[in-house]
């Protein structure tokens, strides 16, 4: 978490209330919360069979009284194989048609393939669906009513970009400290400009073990850029969870959980480690849950918690209660709030390596407990992360500073090779 806790909390909490910026920006929250509390995500598997692999577009239609009307699309390029929309409860059907001559609208002639033949998707409840699969591969019988123009229509309004392994660098905008606040602050709005997803840092390769790095609130993948510009890239792959920080953490770490698996049964990889920074801790918390303990998957095999605030944050439960509008993830931060009870309800595997770094060069005064300038001690020492950790190591950095700290990163590379040392054949 990259939110300085001053000692006088409140006092700061009540100036930001009052000033005429932060009204701004509770007002813009106010309306992208409610947006959030109706919409889902759609979205499947896309295979082109095409022989010429052009970008495909994919359009989803909504269905009123049985007419069909242009939604939302989106631009896929030969490098992805995944797609996504966010959608309200309705009817909904979906075209996807390679685009050979690049003048947004299906031609005779061109590939193209519905969901269904075309099947109508009910939208009913606010739950997820991502399995949606699409096969581009036929050249006639499209439906009349499904035949798309977009010449009309100037931008799409949904998430921009949905990463499943994109190769990207830290130096992109989308990973900038612009969207790194967007994605704490307007969540809706940096999905829609920023995108969503795991992005790869290099093409896949099998005979290196992917490390992922989650980020934490107001945070980026730049955050971990100096441990992946210093770890043996002969050995590892990084990977970095890209997500606005603003979102209710349950559904951060079930849609990463979605990626991952993906992403598994795409590359089949035996190992995964995972490396997550404060906010970050939780929500790999909630991933490994749901992966290892629900879906009974055995690839997760270390994880490295860094500065997590495992016990909550006092000030998340002060921003609940007082402020115009709660950011969503905040409830989730409440101590003792169902989420974080919900985490620790398996004690992690003996077989998962899993190591939780604090850090303590913080703040310390009558005014509150010992911290690291954001969390406290307290909180990340929580007893039941400690219960699970195989050695707790403490570092005199900052919540920040501790990610590109020479010390830590000598530890960190300690734990990582050795691990991989064990688990090489």
């Amino acid at each position: 978490m990259i939110i300085r806790v001053s000692r006088f909390i409140l006092i700061l909490l009540l100036l930001i209330l009052m000033s005429s910026c932060a009204t701004y920006t509770f007002f813009k929250l106010r309306g992208e919360v409610k947006t959030m509390e109706t919409v889902i995500g759609i979205g499947g598997e896309i295979t082109n069979l095409s022989p010429q692999q052009q970008p495909l577009i994919v359009v989803l239609f909504t269905d009123t009284d049985g007419k069909k009307k242009i939604e939302n699309f989106r631009v896929i390029d030969e490098s992805e194989d995944f797609y996504s929309f966010l959608v309200h409860t309705g009817v909904y059907y979906i075209l996807a048609f390679e685009d050979e001559n690049h003048n947004l609208k299906y031609d005779e002639g061109e590939y193209f393939g519905h969901f269904g033949s075309p099947d109508a998707i009910h939208i009913s409840t606010l739950r997820p669906e991502r399995d949606l699969h699409i096969r581009v591969a036929s050249t006639t019988g499209i439906s009349e009513e499904l035949r798309a123009d977009l010449t009309m229509i100037q931008s799409g309004v949904d998430i921009k970009s949905l990463a499943v392994g994109k190769i990207a660098s830290l130096d992109d905008e989308i990973f900038s400290e612009k969207y790194a606040k967007m994605g704490l602050w307007q969540p809706l709005t940096f999905l829609k400009e920023a995108g969503v997803g795991v992005y790869f840092l290099e093409q896949y390769d099998p005979d290196k073990i992917p490390i992922l790095f989650v980020h934490g609130a107001t945070g980026s993948p730049r955050n971990f850029q100096y441990m992946a510009e210093n770890i043996d890239r002969n050995l590892f792959q990084p990977w970095f969870y890209h997500y606005p920080s603003g979102i209710m953490l349950s559904k951060v770490s079930h849609f990463l959980n979605h990626l991952i698996i993906y992403l598994h049964d795409k590359y089949r990889f035996e190992q995964l480690y995972i490396t997550a920074h404060s906010m970050g801790g939780l929500v790999v918390r909630s991933f490994i849950v749901e992966n290892i303990y629900e879906d009974r998957n055995d690839y997760i095999k270390l994880f490295i918690s860094i500065s997590s605030p495992f016990g909550g944050l006092k000030i998340a439960k002060k921003g609940v209660d007082h402020a115009p509008v709660a950011v969503p993830s905040w409830h989730d931060l409440v101590p003792n709030s169902l989420f974080i009870e919900q985490i620790f309800k398996q004690p992690l595997n003996s077989k998962l390596g899993y190591y939780l770094f604090f850090s303590y060069k913080g703040n310390c005064s009558m005014f509150m407990d010992n911290n690291d300038g954001t969390v406290t001690l307290r909180s990340q020492l929580d007893s039941r992360a400690q219960d699970d950790a195989k050695k707790v190591y403490g570092f005199d950095e900052g919540h920040v500073a501790i990610l590109s700290s020479p010390v830590v990163f000598r530890k960190y590379n300690e734990i990582v090779t050795s691990t991989a040392g064990m688990r090489t054949p």
